[in-house]
Order: C-alpha cells, then sequence, then structure tokens
C-alpha cells in the first residue's frame, strides 16, 4: 500500500489501531504475515456482463447508512490480525468514531445511476457463491515463538547490561587503584607467612633481650631510656611494615633487613648478658666484709698472684701481694705492694712468723689476715689469680702497654728483649716482664715495680668500655676456670654501670712496702732458716698513712722522685 496513492478500498481497509513499526525489529514475524495477499473478491458475473464492485461499494455504504453507532471502538482486537478484518468490523469501528457518513465519489454515483441495473441485481449477487473472507490466525506456536525472542531478547539485553556493568566496575577499580599505587609511588605488597614468622621471633627476641638487660642492669637510666627507645621505635617500624597489607617494597625490605639484623644483636646480647651472670656467679664466694655500696663508700682489695700454672684451685706460693684501696667519690686508686719475702705473723697458727709468700700455701684466707694485721686495715674484697689468669686476661683484651726502666732480656723468655720505654706486651711477655728480679740491681724491688706497671696497665685498658665491650666474651671465656673473687655479681655490674655513666678519670697512685735483709726461722721450713725481709716500721706507717688518706678522701700526691705522699691541700 501506497503512503500517498489513497482510494476508497484503501480507507476501508485502514486500520486505526495498527502502530507501524519505524525500523525493523524482533518482530519481524508479523510483517510476514501482514503481507499475506487479501481474500479474493466475488468475480464478474459473465452472464451480467460487469463486475459487482459497485454494487458492492453501494452495500457497504447502505449498511453504513443504517447502522447502529456503538458507544466505543473495540481495542480487544489483537494488532496482529488488524488487516484481514471485514468491511463490517471497520463499518463498526468508523459508524463509533463519526456520525458522519463519508460520501459516495461522484464518480462512482454516476457509474451506479448509468447501470440501470434494477433490486434484483443485488440478489443475484446474495446468492453468487462467494468465498469466505480468509481471516488467518497466527499459530500458538508462532506466538511462542513470538514470545521466546521477546523473552531471550530480555534476558540476553540483561546479562549483557549486567557484564557490561561489571567490566565497568572492573576498569573503574583497576584504575582507581593504579592511579593510587601511581600517586603513592609504592607497590603494594601482601603479609606473608614468612613475615608472620619473622616477626614473631623478632618480638621474642627483643623481649629476652630487654629482660636479660634490665636484670643486668649494667646501663645507667638516660642511656637505657635512649637505647629502649631507640628499639621501640624501629620495632615500631619493622612490625607496621612487615604487618601491614600494602606497605612499600622498600620499606618491606629495610623492615626484613632490620629485623633480621637486630635479631642476631638481641641473640648476641641475651647471650652476653647470661654468660656475664653464670660468670659472675661462679667466680664469686660469700663475703661478709662487703661495704654496702662500693660505688659511693671507699674498700680495700687484696690482691694475690700464685705462682702456678693451670686452675685457681691450685695452690701455691704468693708471688704477687697487693692492697688496692679504691675510693670511687675522690677517683683515686692506691696500690700497695709488700714484697713476696716479706716477714709476717699468721694468726691462726699461734702468731707464726712466716714469708708472706709461703701463706699462698695455706690458703687465700691466710694470706689475707696477715695483711690485715701488718696494715691494721679490714680487705673488704680480694681477688685470686695465678700465672695462667694474667696470661689468659691480658691476650683477652689485646695486649698492654707498659712503660720499662730498664732494657733487659727475661729469664723465663729468652727469645724476648724488653726495650727501655713503653713496650707493648701480650700475656706471655708480661707475665715473664713482671716475675723478672735477677736482671735488675735491685732484685725483688725492682720487680714490685713492675707488677705495678703490669697492674696499671691492666686496669687502664680494662677500664676503657670499647677495649671491654668488644673482647667481653673473650675476657669471660678466658678467665672462667683460673679466678677468684669476692665481689658479688650485683657488685661487679655496679661498678661496671658507674664506669659507664660517669667514665671517672681515674687517678692511680703506687706505693712500695720495703723491709731489711735477714735471714730468720719460718714456719713453713719447720725452723729452718730462711732469707727474710724484714719488717721497717717506718715504711709500714707511711703505708698506713696513703691507705687512710684515700679511705678518708684525701687527695695523694706524688713528687720528683716518684715518692707518693698526702697532698698539702689536705690539711688546709
Amino acid at each position: 500500500m501506497a503512503n500517498n496513492d489513497w482510494d476508497l478500498d484503501d480507507l476501508l481497509n485502514f486500520n486505526y489501531d495498527r502502530e507501524v513499526p519505524e525500523k525493523k525489529s524482533d518482530f519481524d514475524i508479523l510483517d510476514q504475515f501482514e503481507k499475506k495477499p487479501e481474500p479474493e473478491k466475488p468475480k464478474t458475473g459473465k452472464g451480467l456482463g460487469d463486475d459487482f464492485s459497485v454494487y458492492d461499494e453501494l452495500k457497504q455504504y447502505e449498511a453504513l447508512r443504517h447502522k447502529e453507532p456503538k458507544s466505543s471502538p473495540d481495542f480487544g482486537t489483537p494488532k496482529h490480525s488488524a488487516p484481514q478484518r471485514s468491511h463490517a468490523s471497520y463499518e463498526a469501528s468508523s459508524s463509533a468514531s463519526s456520525d458522519v457518513l463519508p460520501p459516495l465519489s461522484s464518480q462512482r454515483e454516476r457509474r451506479f445511476e448509468q447501470t440501470g441495473f434494477d433490486r434484483d441485481i443485488f440478489e443475484k449477487y446474495e446468492k453468487m457463491p462467494k468465498k469466505a473472507p480468509v481471516v488467518e490466525e497466527i499459530p500458538s506456536g508462532h506466538i511462542d515463538e513470538i514470545a521466546d525472542a521477546v523473552s531471550q531478547r530480555g534476558a540476553k539485553e540483561i546479562e549483557a547490561i549486567k557484564q557490561a556493568s561489571h567490566e565497568a566496575y572492573e576498569r573503574y577499580r583497576s584504575n582507581y587503584v593504579k592511579g593510587k599505587k601511581k600517586r603513592s609511588g609504592k607497590k603494594g605488597w601482601h603479609v606473608t607467612k614468612f613475615h608472620r614468622f619473622l616477626t614473631t621471633v623478632y618480638l621474642i627476641a627483643a623481649a629476652v633481650f630487654a629482660a636479660s638487660m634490665i636484670y643486668m642492669n649494667v646501663l645507667p637510666f638516660n642511656l637505657s631510656l635512649i637505647l629502649y627507645g631507640v628499639l621501640a621505635l624501629v620495632s615500631l617500624f619493622i612490625f607496621v611494615q612487615t604487618r601491614r597489607d600494602g606497605a612499600g617494597k622498600w620499606g618491606k625490605r629495610t623492615a626484613t633487613f632490620l629485623a633480621i639484623v637486630l635479631i642476631g644483636v638481641y641473640g648476641v646480647g641475651t647471650v652476653y648478658a647470661l654468660d656475664t651472670l653464670s660468670f659472675l656467679s661462679g667466680t664469686s664466694v660469700n663475703n661478709e666484709k662487703a661495704v654496702s655500696d662500693l660505688t659511693r663508700k671507699p674498700f680495700n682489695v687484696v690482691m694475690t698472684g700464685i705462682d702456678v700454672d693451670g686452675t685457681i684451685g691450685e695452690e701455691g706460693r704468693s708471688d704477687v701481694n697487693m692492697v688496692v684501696t679504691v675510693n670511687p667519690s675522690t677517683n683515686q686508686i692506691l696500690m700497695t705492694s709488700i714484697p713476696r719475702d716479706y716477714e709476717i705473723y699468721m694468726a691462726e697458727f699461734d702468731n707464726a712468723m712466716d714469708k708472706l709468700t709461703h701463706t699462698g700455701f695455706y690458703g687465700v684466707g691466710t694470706t689475707i689476715a696477715a695483711e690485715e694485721q701488718l696494715l691494721d686495715i679490714t680487705a673488704n674484697y680480694y681477688v685470686k689469680v695465678n700465672f695462667t689468669t694474667v696470661e689468659r686476661f691480658i691476650d683477652a683484651i689485646g695486649g698492654v702497654d707498659v712503660e720499662s726502666e730498664y732494657e733487659f732480656t727475661p729469664v723465663k723468655l729468652k727469645e724476648w728483649t724488653v726495650q727501655e720505654g713503653m713496650n707493648h706486651m701480650n700475656g706471655k711477655q708480661a707475665l715473664a716482664f713482671a716475675r723478672e728480679r735477677k736482671a735488675f740491681p735491685t732484685g725483688d724491688n725492682q720487680r714490685i715495680k713492675n707488677q705495678q706497671a703490669v697492674f696499671e696497665a691492666l686496669i687502664r685498658k680494662a677500664t676503657s668500655s670499647r677495649t671491654m665491650i668488644l673482647n667481653y666474651n673473650k675476657v669471660l671465656s678466658g678467665l672462667r676456670d683460673y679466678f677468684e673473687m669476692s665481689f658479688s655479681s650485683r657488685e661487679i655490674r655496679r661498678l661496671v654501670k658507674m664506669q659507664i655513666a660517669h667514665d671517672p678519670d681515674w687517678h692511680i697512685y703506687k706505693n712500695t712496702i720495703v723491709g731489711g735483709d735477714g735471714s730468720l726461722p719460718t714456719y713453713s721450713t719447720g725452723g729452718a732458716y730462711a732469707y727474710v725481709m724484714t719488717q721497717d716500721e717506718e715504711s709500714i706507717e707511711n703505708a698506713k698513712t696513703l691507705i687512710n688518706a684515700v679511705l678518708e678522701g684525701q687527695p695523694l700526691q706524688t713528687d720528683d722522685d716518684g715518692k707518693v705522699t698526702v697532698s698539702a691541700e689536705a690539711g688546709e
């Protein structure tokens, strides 16, 4: 049907309810039904010699004139059956929509009048066999097909919309994450089992290390506060970087490296602390003469060196005898040496006389009692060593620098020559230097001076915190079986803490008791005569004066001849 060529037939067949799709769609099946040919009209009667189109038109027109209008058109008719609607249905719908009959065209009216047929022609026309108008309906299967098509299209469109929405969200999320990484400049990492394990081990190691250091109590408060504060910050950094999703690559790597290094440091520190406690507990003995606070109050220490090798349990002659008086308030240290052959009296043997060196056969208690009686002092502590102790200790701290007044070759080490002036000595060399007496005109007196020189070098090297820290474990392992003292573990740790906190500049003074030469019957020889250095009362009284001055906090001084005296400022 042309859009611009309208005639009466077109008007009669036009369906006002029809909705013509603007473009092809999934409803193409409807177009196939609409394109089917309309039913054939009755052919022209051969006997009449004319067609019945004019009568057909007239009949329709008359029917329209006498038809009662309906109240409303029938909108229930399916749209797809509109092309096959009959003229009567159209008349009913048309009359309902308008009261004015469409006029016949003048051409057709004239044609009707010119026929001249009577009314019988209508009867003949009605009696003629006519084909029933074919009104095709859409089969139910086709209707289901249309419904399925519509349903499938809807489902596909919904699925497509969901898929498109999901893809759009993923693109948005991906772009957002990439943009965030680009802005932060970091690559997000996830927490792994390794990092969980690492931080767990780290926390345990840090806790054990902190507990051992607190129990050791060798660090001053300020230093402890700084140390624990730094470790807390580092631990927080390690924990955050290794246990947080999305942490930066370099931050996580740095935290992992620090955790591994600090676990090693914590382990070594804990081992050192436990070794220290074990060493001090194993070398300390009960002491009833200890002072209440040796970091504030002065005290006396008896140093005795036994002339044997091996463990400290071996008894021998006491070749080295020294009383060390310490005043931590004035930072003064006085070393008072007593010659090994000096005349002493042993109270536990009915005040029998003997040489000081022989007291070593009877135990360190006998030696201490003899020196206390000689100098009228209280020995608050003692330290017992032997040849092996000295040699191992000096080797552990890397040797000592000792100044010698003479050039000589020790009898105990003939392959080595001591130079006049400063000499760096290892353990074996320092021991040979301290034992030599035959190479000097003054014999034992010079040997005592050399022993004092070695001991002074030991004190200066040992009070260097750097040296002790670097060689700490070696020192402990080298002295465990060759060292005995009456300092408690707590007292030693307090001395170390004081040294670290204040790093005092110790003033060291050296004094030696002198005597005369004699031959006297001794207790250890069974009454037989032996060489004995007899007591010199003036020298002994001078030693007592110097010891009491240090204990009382009076300053000492050394004159040009090397003699130690009480400073003149003490009397003012």
